[in-house]
């Protein structure tokens, strides 16, 4: 159950009244992720930290803390999403969110940000603890300020701003949130209309509250701008596929076979169609080919090798499934569980 762990035992005796129940608590996978983080296994502390805020979501520091080690791992706008949620729910009285913050924001290169969070940490500040680091960032921020060209950061502010709305947008599509999702992937085509994957996107959102037509004539769109994309064509088999127009389908499943991806999100994307459809030897030799460390960060595509292997008859099938559920993937957990049978899992899991 949610929160509770083994039934330890004590050694000297086996009786009933020495059992003592062992309570999995916020503190104690955060402690662990702490330990963890320590030891630089970040994907590790980020995963036990974040089953610490789930036991226990109203601890800032537990927040704090996984956002610190997003920003290690690179993941910026993660982390500052999480701190300033922590700020606005806290009345912005952790003062070290905004040293974080101001790390984070001269990552991505946006100075100015960068300059006021690290005053905002040393006026409210109340420990210091990070003064002597604030200090460091905001004398390397002047600097930094006085090479930069003006338009240039512009240019950089607008395209976080696009990343910013594109993510939002994305995960209200994956969160279910279709009618939600689609004015702000439209206001994205609207402003930025080469910028694809938004068009993509939006075709998958139309076509699952219903609007089909709107769906086809987006992805249509993009391959008319651009004939090799790689995700329209994706996107243009599988949602002809799922309608029921397989012939209408096979011409971009036959582009899709004879493509071979540099980029690895493409790579996996191809197969997933391939097995999807009933290529199963192509999925399975695409996927298989693939390094372990770099399918391992996309479970979706390592339960669709499972599912390709599972067609194919190779006995390596549920171990590629259930590695997959280890890592987190919901349809190889339901696989595992035995909730789902393999034979009637879905290769292809949405567009991104």
């Amino acid at each position: 159950m949610e929160g509770k762990g083994c039934m330890r035992v004590t050694e000297h005796d086996q009786g009933n009244e020495n059992i003592v129940p062992f309570y999995q608590t916020g503190d104690y996978f955060f402690h662990r992720g702490v330990e963890a983080f320590r030891k630089k296994n970040h994907q590790r502390a980020i995963k036990l930290l974040e089953r610490a805020i789930k036991l226990t979501s109203q601890e800032p520091v537990f927040h704090v803390q996984l956002a610190a080690i997003l920003s290690e791992v690179g993941d910026y706008e993660r982390s500052n999403d999480i701190l300033m949620r922590v700020l606005k729910e806290h009345e912005g009285n952790v003062a070290e969110c905004y040293f974080f913050m101001a790390n984070n924001y001269a990552y991505l290169g946006f100075f100015h940000e960068a300059e006021q969070a690290t005053k905002n940490y040393l006026e409210m500040s109340e420990d210091q603890r990070f003064a002597e680091d604030a200090r460091s960032l905001l004398e390397l921020l002047r600097f930094e300020a006085e090479d930069t060209d003006w338009e240039d950061e512009m240019i950089v502010e607008e395209e976080y701003e696009l990343l910013m709305q594109h993510d939002q947008a994305l995960r209200l599509l994956r969160s279910g949130q279709l009618n939600e999702s689609i004015p702000l992937l439209e206001e994205i085509i609207d402003e930025h209309p080469t910028y694809w994957t938004a068009y993509i996107q939006a075709a998958e959102a139309y076509f699952r509250i219903g609007d089909k037509q709107s769906a086809y004539e987006l992805c249509l769109a993009v391959l008319d701008k651009e004939q090799g994309n790689v995700f329209a064509l994706c996107q243009l088999a599988m949602l002809y596929w799922q309608d029921g127009h397989t012939k209408k389908a096979e011409p971009y499943i036959h582009a899709l076979r004879q493509l071979y991806p540099i980029d690895v999100e493409q790579k996996m994307k191809v197969a997933e169609v391939l097995c999807q459809v009933g290529d199963y030897e192509q999925a399975y030799q695409r996927l298989k080919a693939m390094k372990k460390a770099i399918l391992e960060t996309k479970t979706s595509a390592l339960c669709c090798l499972g599912i390709a292997a599972h067609f194919l008859c190779d006995p390596d099938a549920m171990r590629f499934v259930q590695r997959a559920a280890k890592l987190g993937d919901d349809q190889a957990k339901r696989i595992v569980s035995g909730e789902l049978n393999i034979s009637d899992a879905q290769s292809w899991q949405g567009s991104f």
